[in-house]
Formats: C-alpha cells, structure tokens, sequence
C-alpha cells in the first residue's frame, strides 16, 4: 500500500531522477519509513488508501517526512515533533485532525 510514489517524490522535491538512478532504493525506503510513521501518528495502520486515494494533507505529510529523510544535514528532523504529537511540527499540524483519539 503506497501512499506516495517514486514519482510524487521526485516532482515534489525537485530530485531531477531518471530511471535507474542509483538514488531510487534509498527514496523508496524513505518513503516506506515516513508512510509507517504517518499511520503509526494517525493509528491507522491499514487506512486502506492508496497514491491515488489518500487524502491531500497525509501526502502531504509523508512528502515533509521524506524530504526531512533525504536531508543529509537534518536527517529525519521532523519526526520527534511527529512521535511527540508537537503542535509546532508542520507534520503534526498536517495530520491532526485526521489522528484518531487515544483510547483511555
């Protein structure tokens, strides 16, 4: 179940990628890992979306989480406000409205 693809990612992030780039497994791997970060946050681990049914904030969402991914400098700087729910990370405020509420 893929949310975004290779191709979504390399518009979106202006990656310049032709086909059999040497790049292409590490982005499919960075966009595996912000897809099951994004319906870990939400709590919904089979949402039953796809590319072309997901809703725009969660394509959204995973494309901020990829770009922190592929960020030498910054590697995955997004995801501590994503796992703390911080009102402050652009992913959390994507996603809020969407997450389902803890159980008590």
């Amino acid at each position: 179940m893929a949310l975004v693809t290779v191709d979504q990612v390399n518009l979106a992030l202006r990656l310049s990628l032709v086909d059999g780039d040497e790049r292409i497994p590490d982005i499919e791997l960075k966009i595996s890992q912000a897809e099951d970060a994004v319906l870990d946050y939400l709590k919904k681990p089979d949402a039953g979306w796809d590319e072309t049914t997901v809703p725009a904030r969660v394509n959204a969402a995973v494309l901020l989480l990829v770009q922190s991914l592929l960020d030498e400098a910054n590697t995955g700087g997004l995801l501590p406000g994503l796992g703390s729910g911080d009102p402050k990370s652009p992913v959390v405020a994507l996603l809020y409205r969407l997450r389902d509420p803890a159980i008590a």
